[in-house]
């Protein structure tokens, strides 16, 4: 997945942009959280054999405790209708245990003002935004989490840089 964070041309739109990271990433599992059918995930899980697992409720917390890890996780038309507070919680549960990468697709249009979610709660949950579309007054924005890419390498984070180094692995404190 890309690390840009501009408008997308209109010439693409989310389902190209959606199709372009399942055919990048080659998911051998899916999981699916959106309350209404993702055509574009299905179709692409047929055409490839992969197994999808959609969930469709309101509520998906009883049906993910039954679930175990998955290549790639997709979260649409779903955080819209939640409140932050369990909508954090979705996001922190699916990115602890049930995948290390993570497509969400948000359209803040579609929740009621006090629902809404801001770039930065998705930046605090650690995503990052690939794209955002935009029609009209219509805007869509992609997010995406990748534990690999997560928690970049720092330069600073070592012995040298600390004010004892001698007792760098030493102490537990």
């Amino acid at each position: 997945m890309s690390q840009a964070e501009a408008t997308v041309p209109a010439t693409d739109s989310p389902q190209q942009h959606l199709a372009a990271i399942l055919d990048g990433h080659r998911p051998t599992s899916l999981l699916t959280l959106s309350l209404n059918p993702v055509t574009l995930v299905d179709e692409w899980c047929q055409a490839h054999g992969v197994s999808n697992i959609a969930i469709t409720e309101q509520d998906p917390f009883p049906l993910l405790a039954e679930l175990g890890r998955f290549d790639l996780v997709i979260v649409a038309d779903q955080l819209e209708y939640m409140n932050r507070h369990h909508g954090e919680e979705l996001l922190g549960l699916l990115r602890n245990l049930h995948t290390d990468s993570m497509v969400v697709m948000y359209r803040a249009d579609l929740a009621p003002a006090k629902l809404r979610w801001e770039r930065n709660h998705f930046l605090g949950m650690g995503l990052r935004r690939e794209a955002v579309f935009e029609q009209g007054e219509r805007s869509m924005a992609l997010y995406s989490y990748e534990l690999a890419t997560y928690n970049f390498r720092r330069t600073w984070n070592n012995s040298r840089f600390w004010a004892n180094p001698e007792n760098w692995g030493k102490y537990w404190w």
